[in-house]
């Protein structure tokens, strides 16, 4: 008996993947067996169009797995990158009962196959030489401050050099300015930041930046001799001219497991849910305009500083003040 194959399609648009409901109540990936003649590429594009009514460009192989779909029934599954030549509205098909887009921290509540948690994964993932590229950095760094052998020492600044190589050779840009951005010394720690949730009548307060002109809540680096709570209240009144107070830390996030763009430092973003005390709308040098959303109607969102799936999440502390602490 030949091998039952079926091409699946990731398609991730702003931090979300598109998911179907087939008639196990289990969600999937887009996609299909292809048809004799068909190659792999032609196939998932007929069953996109088929499912969705969604014309696609094929990008590369993700990950090949073996499922088996009911007992003793195996299913040989590639997955593939894929992307929407042109953005509309989706249909779906009697193939399936129904389809959502889902932010991938909601991913880990579905009934979804492993095999396509870590397709999805492996999409939204930063690039290897990025992380490598990374922690090379931090142990260069760190050695240099903690050896007192001359030899040592001399590995470890050519450590540096490597990595500093190594994400030029990724990311395209020129040896140089990444040299300069790791002028540290000390022990490599994560870098902190801020995020205020702000809420007036069940909408929160978002700020338009005018670096890109588009839409976040308020935050920033955090300073030196200030708390977290003292940072993102100054962040607010600086931002947005309103006062507040933090009332809960909501999330400790680690940017670069959130769909962000990716940045050559570890960075942990500290969300506060806050209460605003005062003050009124005022811009800024660092943002444009001050608004309240609600949450099926926010802005075109900042994407190097929130993604639309912690939006929602801080509607759900704010709703539910009792909720734990999310971290990764």
């Amino acid at each position: 008996m030949s091998a039952v194959i079926s091409v699946k399609g990731v398609l991730i648009e702003d931090s979300q993947v598109v998911l179907l409901e087939n008639e196990r109540g289990e969600w999937e990936l887009p996609g299909g067996r292809p048809e004799p003649g068909e190659d792999a590429a032609t196939a998932l594009a007929r069953e996109f169009a088929e499912e969705l009514g969604a014309e696609i460009i094929v990008g590369p192989i993700v990950d090949c797995w073996n499922f088996e779909v009911l007992p003793g029934r195996h299913v040989t599954i590639v997955t593939y990158a894929v992307a929407r030549a042109e953005r509309g509205e989706l249909r779906i098909s009697d193939e399936h009962r129904r389809l959502g887009w889902f932010a991938l921290g909601e991913l880990g509540a579905l009934p979804l196959p492993e095999g396509y948690r870590r397709s999805i994964r492996a999409v939204t993932a930063e690039p290897g030489w990025l992380a490598m590229g990374r922690e090379l950095q931090a142990m260069a760094q760190t050695g240099l401050h903690y050896t007192r052998d001359k030899y040592d020492a001399d590995h470890y600044a050519r450590l540096r050099v490597l990595a500093t190589e190594m994400m030029a050779a990724g990311s395209g840009a020129a040896a140089e300015p990444i040299a300069a951005l790791f002028g540290e010394t000390g022990y490599a720690t994560p870098k902190l930041a801020v995020r205020a949730a702000c809420f007036r009548d069940d909408r929160i307060l978002m700020v338009r930046e005018t670096t890109d002109g588009l839409w976040s809540v308020p935050g920033g680096w955090c300073d030196v001799n200030e708390s977290a709570s003292e940072c993102i209240e100054r962040e607010i009144r600086e931002e947005s001219g309103f006062t507040a107070r933090a009332v809960k830390l909501a999330a400790v996030w680690d940017r670069s497991r959130h769909g962000h763009p990716p940045l050559p430092f570890t960075i942990y973003i500290l969300y506060f849910l806050c209460e605003l005390t005062g003050g009124a709308p005022k811009t800024s040098i660092e943002t444009s305009e001050i608004g309240f959303f609600a949450e099926d109607e926010f802005p075109p969102l900042s994407p190097g500083r929130i993604q639309p799936h912690q939006v929602r999440r801080m509607f759900a502390h704010h709703r539910q003040p009792d909720l734990p602490t999310d971290f990764d």
